[in-house]
């Protein structure tokens, strides 16, 4: 059974910039972006990524 989870899709060269912003590690973003965390600094890395680093947020089926 397939399962579907939702992901924000972000250029890898942003990643790097979002973290710097954010002053975070780059696996700090990439952990938010997955939503693997969802504490207010991993709320609002999503937030910035989709309004000003290119962010799309998508759904990812899982088989």
């Amino acid at each position: 059974m397939a399962r579907r989870k939702k992901i924000i899709q972000v250029p890898r060269k942003n990643v790097d910039l979002l973290a710097k912003a954010m002053n975070v590690a780059p696996v700090t973003v990439w952990n938010a972006l997955a939503f693997r965390s969802d504490s207010e600094n991993a709320q609002q890395i999503r937030r910035l990524a989709l309004s000003a680093y290119g962010g799309i947020e998508t759904v990812k089926t899982i088989l």
